[in-house]
């Protein structure tokens, strides 16, 4: 199945560089806020690298990629970062807080073959947008560099892979460094031969779920396919054939997927007058008071019942809280050619009953509709008038992203989000052999 290899990574040179102050977040969540506090941690902070500031004279002869490029070949000239000597898995551990819980999710950072989705091999559970991947082709063509891993998963049911990452554990760690407030990371190199080699059986049969990172992995697959076209004698285990992946096992108990809530706003006040009796239509409807911790209360009644979702702000300062009445019909109204596990997602009855059939909505009109993964933040952007109401969702299961692989579907946008993301600057992959 999956061709996962050991790979010589670009690492920084903590003989110089406060790790702390140098990695940076991926490039899809930088803030413009954040992109100056990164900007202004280090001289030598990876944003220059993952996501180089673009100005108004860029031009194809000097713009961001060509300043990343030459970032990239100064640091390397400086000993600013440096190459591993050796071909090496990378374990890396990922420390974090979340709803006042600790958690410490495990990746393995290696290099994974590029396969066409056809082949089933590396399996995706979402569509992407044309205009990430083209920045991101960009990118890589110009570095021809791997700058921040695609996230994917694997299935480990005999704990395997995961014992051999236990004895990895005991050893001295390469990095031990705190990152945002409440994250660490440590990281260690495997390049013992024994190791790698029982690593590279262990993986040899399983396929590769994309967790996040699916433009990251298109593009890379684009920019292969483009060299290919251009020399098709390029050897079939050229470094371009693989891409930087950072593998978690299903089963992590660190690996943490929160819901993403839709927020609303721009509704005229007869579509808000009329939303209550047309969701009776299609959905048990209960209305709830809540008071105190209102968010508590929400992921209480959540755990009673796996069916439920909920509207917040639309019934006063009360909650809607929906069950689907009629099976039939609700799959009556869902595009064709989906699975089962597709048409019982919340996120999907949601975009597609209730904001494309019953309020006439385009499901991905970001101009009316935001997205918002906390629950606190999403209910107090309603309470302050910024949107109209909510939809509050329950987060997606590894199996549900598994089920969906495994068919061949895709999930509506914004199903999922993995926290925290995996931070860049840690390590890179160069295209080069």
């Amino acid at each position: 199945m999956a061709d996962i290899r050991p790979f010589q990574a670009i690492r920084y040179n903590t003989a110089t560089e406060d790790m702390a102050a140098v990695i940076c977040p991926p490039y899809d969540v930088i803030s413009p806020k954040q992109e100056l506090e990164l900007l202004a941690a280090s001289p030598n902070n990876y944003i220059r690298i993952e996501y180089s500031k673009t100005l108004a004279s860029d031009d194809d002869n000097c713009n961001r990629y060509t300043r990343a490029h030459a970032c990239l070949l100064e640091w390397l000239r400086a000993d600013i970062l440096i190459q591993d000597g050796k071909t090496a898995y990378y374990l890396h551990e990922h420390s974090f807080t979340h709803g006042g819980d600790t958690f410490v999710r495990r990746g393995l950072f290696a290099r994974v073959r590029l396969e066409e989705w056809d082949k089933m091999i590396v399996r995706p559970h979402e569509r992407t947008l044309s205009g990430p991947k083209r920045d991101r082709i960009k990118l890589i063509a110009t570095l021809e560099a791997n700058t921040s891993p695609v996230f994917g998963l694997y299935q480990d049911p005999g704990r395997y892979i995961g014992s051999l990452l236990d004895q990895v554990a005991g050893w001295p760690a390469a990095l031990d460094f705190s990152g945002e407030p409440g994250e660490s990371h440590r990281l260690w190199v495997i390049d013992d031969s024994e190791a790698v080699a029982a690593l590279e059986r262990a993986f040899a049969e399983m396929p590769v779920y994309i967790a996040d990172g699916h433009h990251r992995y298109e593009s890379a697959l684009t920019y292969r396919n483009e060299r290919y076209a251009l020399d098709p004698n390029i050897p079939r285990d050229a470094a371009l054939n693989f891409v930087m992946m950072s593998l978690t096992d299903m089963a992590d108990p660190g690996l943490l997927i929160l819901p993403t809530h839709r927020l609303i706003k721009g509704l005229r006040k007869h579509q808000l007058f009329i939303l209550p009796e047309r969701l009776g239509e299609f959905f048990n409807v209960e209305h709830l008071s809540l008071s105190g911790d209102a968010c508590r209360q929400i992921e209480t009644l959540m755990a009673e019942d796996s069916s439920r979702f909920f509207i917040y702000g639309l019934n006063g300062e009360g909650l809607l809280s929906l069950t689907v009445k009629d099976k039939a019909k609700i799959e009556g109204l869902m595009p064709s050619g989906h699975t089962a596990t597709y048409r019982g997602m919340d996120v999907s009855v949601v975009d597609h009953v209730v904001l494309e059939d019953i309020l006439g909505m385009n499901a991905m009109d970001e101009d009316r509709i935001a997205y918002d993964h906390d629950r606190d933040s999403t209910t107090s952007r309603v309470d302050s008038g910024e949107f109209q109401f909510a939809f509050i969702l329950k987060p997606v299961r590894p199996e549900t992203i598994q089920a969906i692989s495994d068919a061949r579907d895709r999930m509506p946008r914004k199903s999922t989000y993995f926290y925290p993301k995996i931070p860049s600057g840690i390590v890179m992959y160069r295209l080069r052999d």
